[in-house]
C-alpha cells in the first residue's frame, strides 16, 4: 500500500516520470500518455515507499522506462493481433467464384503440412490456434506467424488469378 506522502514526494518529481516516459520515445500527444504517466508516478511512489531516505531517483528512472517499453510493447502486440484478425474478416468476406475454387485448390497443393493444418483446420473450421499448437508441433507465435503469412500468399495469389 502506497502511503499519500510517498505518491505526493513523486508527484512533485514527475519530471522525472516525464523524462523517462520520453526517454522510452512517447510524445505528449500519444493516446496513451496519461495512463502511462499515472503508471510511472504510481511505480516511482511504490519506490519510495520501499526504500525510503535513499536516492533512487536512477533506478526509479529505469524501472520506469523499462515499464513504458514494455507497456508499448503490449499494446504493439495487441494491435498486430487486431490487425491480423481484421485480415483474416477480410479474407472470409471475398466473393467466391469458380476461378477463385481453382486458384485455391492449386494453392493448397503447395502449402507444407503446418499451413495446410492453419487452413483447414483455423480457417475453414475455425478451431482455436491454441488448440493446434500440439497437432503442428511449434509454438503458438510460430503458428501465428505462418497464418499471416499463409494469409498474404493466398491474397496475393487470388489477386493475381
Amino acid at each position: 500500500m502506497i502511503r499519500e506522502e510517498s505518491f505526493i514526494k513523486a508527484w512533485e518529481n514527475r519530471r522525472l516520470v516525464g523524462g523517462a516516459i520520453k526517454a522510452a520515445g512517447v510524445r505528449r500527444d500519444y493516446q496513451d500518455y496519461a495512463d502511462l504517466f499515472q503508471d510511472g508516478v504510481l511505480i516511482y511512489a511504490g519506490m519510495i515507499e520501499e526504500s525510503p531516505g535513499q536516492n533512487i531517483d536512477k533506478l526509479a528512472f529505469k524501472k520506469i522506462l523499462w515499464h513504458t517499453l514494455d507497456e508499448l510493447r503490449k499494446i504493439q502486440r495487441r494491435e498486430e493481433k487486431n490487425q491480423e484478425i481484421d485480415n483474416a474478416q477480410d479474407f472470409s468476406r471475398l466473393e467466391v467464384d469458380w476461378d477463385s475454387l481453382v486458384v485455391l485448390k492449386d494453392e493448397v497443393k503447395k502449402l507444407n503440412k503446418i499451413e495446410r493444418l492453419l487452413f483447414f483446420e483455423h480457417l475453414l473450421a475455425q478451431k482455436e490456434i491454441s488448440g493446434l499448437v500440439e497437432r503442428a508441433g511449434c509454438s503458438r507465435r510460430t503458428l501465428q506467424r505462418v497464418k499471416k503469412d499463409l494469409l498474404l500468399k493466398l491474397r496475393k495469389s487470388l489477386k493475381n488469378k
